[in-house]
């Protein structure tokens, strides 16, 4: 499953997105790592969108879900990705209109012939752990978007999750209710402006793991973090999104 250098027209630079509110404000990043030739790894959530709005020359998609793959069948045939899913993922939720290459995975410690990749809890760090597989020399660049791991209360997700949705207003309740079957809420954390952040225990103990991950990796792998919370370890580079630093 490991990329060849020679397939990407840049190999050392990733972009890696998830779906936390955060991503709508960073277009103009987005764009420009396109233009770039990054490799996007996209969360099959925001995948049908993304790929329609940036059109990057390379992307693969990653999906653990194991039985339904409805955010896969949102994405146009038109579009150029692979897909890479959990070992148990099951055959007939992945099949596609068009000729696609589907890689599986497995996690550290599993039996099995699969390629082996860390996962803290999220697809965010499963992708992480991909990227930093298939830089060449493990050297290279990591972006990250996306990478909330927490909604601030009546907050949906990031807009991209639909892939014909126009922007709407950020409090918009629409999703409210997929949030609560899906996460035990607990005020885990409150941000500097004094919001309440509404977040599982597993997101936020995802989010240490994958913090410590990256604090771990060789100096020769810059990572930069998009994301108002994302990771906390100096080994990250935060960026403030030009979309944000214009409204301050």
């Amino acid at each position: 499953m490991k990329v060849a250098a020679d397939e990407l027209e840049t190999p050392n630079l990733f972009v890696l997105i998830g779906a936390g509110p955060s991503l709508n404000y960073c277009d103009a990043e987005l764009a420009h790592l396109s233009s770039r030739g990054a490799h996007f790894l996209l969360s099959d959530s925001v995948a049908a969108a993304v790929l329609r709005r940036f059109k990057p020359k390379a992307a693969t998609v990653f999906t653990v879900e194991l039985r339904r793959h409805a955010y896969l069948s949102r994405i146009d045939s038109s579009a150029v990705y692979d897909v890479v899913t959990y070992k148990a993922s099951h055959a007939r939720n992945l099949r596609f209109t068009a000729p696609r290459t589907v890689s599986r995975f497995k996690l550290l410690g599993e039996a099995g012939e699969e390629a082996e990749l860390y996962s803290p809890g999220t697809v965010l760090g499963t992708m992480f752990s991909f990227a930093v597989t298939a830089l060449p020399a493990a050297t290279g660049e990591i972006h990250l978007f996306g990478a909330d791991f927490s909604y601030i209360d009546n907050q949906v997700y990031s807009r991209y999750i639909g892939p014909h949705m126009p922007p709407f207003h950020r409090l918009a309740s629409q999703e409210k209710w997929q949030l609560e079957m899906a996460f035990k809420k607990s005020s885990a954390a409150i941000l500097r402006g004094g919001h309440a952040i509404r977040t599982s225990y597993e997101l936020a103990e995802s989010r240490k793991n994958i913090s410590g991950f990256a604090a771990k990796l060789p100096a020769t792998i810059t990572v930069f973090d998009y994301s108002p919370i994302g990771l906390d370890t100096a080994a990250v580079h935060k960026v403030v999104p030009a979309a944000l630093s214009a409204n301050n």
